[in-house]
């Protein structure tokens, strides 16, 4: 699977209404991601695929969503762990 398929099975899901946003594409079941990764191989194969420019696209947004990912990670834990720390430093002063 190319990142430009990936892209485009995404896209075509966003556009069926079956993702809120594009990154909730990993928490589909297995299936419905198949579905649409085969559709856009089919799309692909039809309009002669992606050119080297289209397909460096489609890895920079694949790499930018795993990164925003990671980042509303930490910056979730980082939260959570500041919130532990001013509870048992009011708990302390108690």
């Amino acid at each position: 699977m190319t990142a430009a398929e990936d892209r485009l099975a995404m896209r075509l899901a966003f556009n069926d209404g079956w993702l809120d946003d594009e990154n909730h594409w990993n928490e589909k079941a297995q299936s419905l991601r198949k579905d649409y990764l085969d559709l856009a191989r089919t799309t692909l194969a039809v309009l002669g695929g992606p050119t080297e420019a289209q397909q460096e696209a489609a890895r920079l947004a694949a790499e930018v969503r795993e990164l925003t990912r990671q980042r509303d990670r930490y910056r979730g834990a980082w939260r959570s762990a500041c919130r532990r720390a001013a509870k048992a430093r009011r708990a302390a002063r108690s």
